[in-house]
């Protein structure tokens, strides 16, 4: 980080406090209709965040914006304080002097942090090259509006703010006339410019993926805030101070580590709890209305039947509208019952081979995860999207998952972890078909649309049991398949050992027809000879018995028997 930025913050801060402190010691006739502007909060805000920003991101456009717009904020409230601190004591040529910082301070920043900030936003770049009229015009309207801060002339008396009228040395005062006209216009060019801002916000999250959506989710929220309470008027300078000091830390969030934040789910869960307060509170003074009329002069009776009925609609409503909210959050991708019908379709689409990858392509995308993998138990693992590490963990407990939908039931088992722990190789879901276990699912990281951990389990039990019912017809085919190998090669030992037998046969038999003939020749001229051949033939013939039997007991399977 630079020293100019960290001066940057360091005066910023100064003059925002002394601000403060004069502030609190004006007199009641001087002191300003608003309790405190929403420069306050920008002038300690901005410029440290800014700063903080350009040390993690040096040069970055966003940043530098913000620490300037910052510091313009600080001038225009250390000054605008001084001026009236100074004309409170009687000071008015060192008020007058002061005057001008604060005028300029004030446009500077307004339009640096209110318009040109959101059109730049996140990335530091304008949207597309035809926004560069909005920034030629924001540019135009903060010069006019200066140059008419400086020579502002004198108000007419009834229009005066402060007890005594602050002078302007360099007031022209043949503008009088045009005065309240340029200030119009150039009031009405900025809110066009603060406008424009929101609306490039709104166009950058519509056309964008879902990563760059969830980066836009935050400043869009703070800006859009901000804008309504400027749009509501002084009356709500307290929201307007607060959307104010939300807006940079959106932008450091958005610009740093936009995923560690969930606005999904704290936006789904304020819209919920806002629109169940609003709907019951309606309902209590209709139905507590309706109720004094018909039991006029029992308040407490008619307070008691409004209760009863706004507390009866409650869970209904609640479920309702979670169920609304979380359909316009996440559309289709984020509705259970939508996703098992997309998972009954694809896989009665799919062969046979491809229904488990049909099925893990479909659960993923509605799960929102970038991984997803099977592994089959004592089987191979099948995956899709990024490589998760899947290892043999223990996985101690785990719910039974029917195919019928209805049945399911935790059922501990040996160790200390709990099934479905998030790992460093991903959350392991085990899956069973009908009692007994087929494989684990394990979930890789979430991708750039997440739910709430309640909504991913909802989504998760939709699909776990069609990824079950594909599991298990994959283990079937791979234990058909093994099944058919072993046959097969039963099959193939047996031709085997039926081709030895008929061989070693054959060449038994060839040995003592050949041996039987030389014996019958050699019977009349030498008996021993003959003897001696056919002692040689019956043991030929034992030997050939022998290996006949071993080849019959190895075709049957049992050991020969000496």
């Amino acid at each position: 980080m630079s020293a100019w930025t960290r001066w940057t913050a360091v005066v910023a801060a100064v003059l925002t406090l002394a601000a403060l402190v004069m502030r609190a010691l004006l007199p009641g006739a001087w002191s300003p209709d608003v309790p405190l502007l929403p420069d306050y909060a920008a002038g300690l805000a901005f410029p440290a965040l800014g700063a903080f920003l350009l040390r993690r991101r040096p040069g970055h456009l966003l940043a530098r914006l913000m620490c300037a717009g910052g510091l313009a904020c600080a001038v225009r409230i250390g000054a605008e304080t001084g001026m009236l601190t100074a004309a409170a004591a009687g000071e008015l040529e060192l008020a007058a002097l002061l005057r001008y910082p604060a005028a300029i301070g004030r446009v500077v920043g307004g339009m640096l942090l209110a318009g040109l900030l959101p059109v730049y936003s996140p990335d530091g770049r304008l949207p597309s090259p035809r926004w560069r009229p909005v920034v030629a015009f924001a540019v135009l309207v903060t010069a006019l509006e200066c140059v008419r801060a400086v020579v502002r002339p004198t108000p007419p008396p009834q229009a005066l703010r402060w007890p005594a009228p602050i002078p302007n040395p360099l007031a022209i005062e043949a503008l009088a006339p045009v005065d309240g006209l340029l200030r119009d216009v150039t009031e009405v060019g900025t809110l066009a410019v603060v406008v424009a801002g929101l609306f490039s916000l709104a166009l950058r999250a519509r056309g964008a993926d879902a990563a760059l959506r969830r980066q836009l989710a935050w400043p869009l929220a703070a800006f859009a805030l901000y804008v309504i309470c400027l749009l509501a008027g002084p009356a709500f300078w307290a929201a307007c101070l607060v959307a104010t000091a939300l807006v940079p830390i959106t932008i450091v969030a958005s610009v740093l580590r936009h995923q560690l934040f969930g606005i999904e789910v704290l936006l789904g869960k304020a819209l919920v709890g806002a629109g169940v307060a609003s709907v019951v509170s309606v309902a209590y003074l209709a139905a507590s209305g309706a109720a004094s009329l018909v039991v006029s002069g029992r308040g407490q009776l008619a307070g008691l039947a409004a209760a009863l009925l706004a507390g009866a609609a409650f869970q209904p409503l609640r479920v309702r509208l979670r169920r609304l909210v979380d359909h316009a959050m996440y559309g289709p991708h984020g509705d259970p019952h939508r996703l098992a019908r997309r998972l009954a379709a694809e896989v009665g689409r799919a062969d046979a081979d491809q229904a488990l990858r049909a099925a893990l392509r479909v659960t993923a995308d509605g799960l929102a995860v970038r991984g997803l993998a099977v592994r089959i138990r004592h089987g191979a693992t099948i995956a899709i999207g990024e490589p998760i590490r899947v290892g043999d963990a223990d996985t101690i407990g785990h719910r039974t998952t029917r195919t019928n939908r209805t049945t399911r039931t935790n059922r501990a088992a040996r160790g200390g972890r709990l099934a479905g722990e998030v790992r460093a190789a991903g959350r392991e879901f085990p899956l069973v078909w009908y009692g007994e276990p087929v494989g684990t699912l394990v979930i890789g990281p979430p991708g750039a649309r997440q739910f709430t951990a309640g909504y991913a389990e909802e989504l998760l039990w939709a699909a776990a049991p069609y990824v079950a019912d594909c599991a298990h017809a994959v283990r079937m085919r791979d234990d058909l398949r093994r099944s058919r190998e072993r046959l097969a090669a039963a099959r193939e030992e047996e031709r085997r050992l039926r081709d030895g037998l008929r061989a070693e046969l054959d060449r038994a038999l060839e040995g003592v027809h050949r041996s039987l003939r030389e014996a019958g020749t050699s019977l009349r001229s030498s008996p021993s000879a003959a003897d001696r051949l056919l002692g040689d033939v019956g043991t030929d013939v034992h030997d050939a018995a022998m290996r006949v039997r071993a080849l019959l007991h190895g075709l049957s399977g049992e050991a020969p028997r000496r």
